[in-house]
């Protein structure tokens, strides 16, 4: 889920914006973007629209904290799916061994931004780390035949 877009981003005004701030804003973009400005354009006229219907809704304060509330809502739900775990637990001693080299190879990415001392000193640790597993993986697989 992408950042919730509300009224308050359609007027460009923070959520604890005064009456006077969200009307100023309010009539700043209405002049900006009014029909008859863009003669003929569909997409100031729906612009138009939008910001017509944000003022509505948040000049009026009971509107406004039924808006607030469900901002809260939906900030709470996008919190809840975000903080569930969703870890893959491999099935095999190959797949382990796969998803550890997996990672490494991203970490190196990411680290490959730095100098290029720590990313020789990362290649070598990676190949030295990859010859090990490899070889737990082979001794892994030869203990069980």
């Amino acid at each position: 889920m992408n950042k919730l877009h509300t009224h308050y981003d359609n007027l460009k005004v923070a959520r604890d914006a005064p009456p006077e701030v969200i009307k100023a804003a309010y009539k700043t973009l209405c002049h900006k973007f009014h029909p008859d400005r863009h003669a003929g354009s569909e997409w100031a006229t729906q612009t138009f629209q939008l910001i017509n219907s944000a003022y509505e809704v948040l000049s009026d304060p009971v509107r406004r904290s039924h808006h607030d509330a469900w901002i809260t809502r939906q900030e709470a739900a996008h919190q809840q799916t975000q903080s569930t775990p969703t870890a893959h637990v491999p099935a095999t001693a190959e797949q382990a061994w796969w998803l550890r080299y997996h990672k490494l190879l991203k970490s190196i990415g990411h680290a490959s931004r730095s100098t290029k001392k720590r990313n020789s000193r990362l290649t070598v640790t990676v190949a030295l780390w990859v010859s090990i597993s490899l070889l737990g993986v082979v001794l892994a697989i030869l203990h069980h035949v």
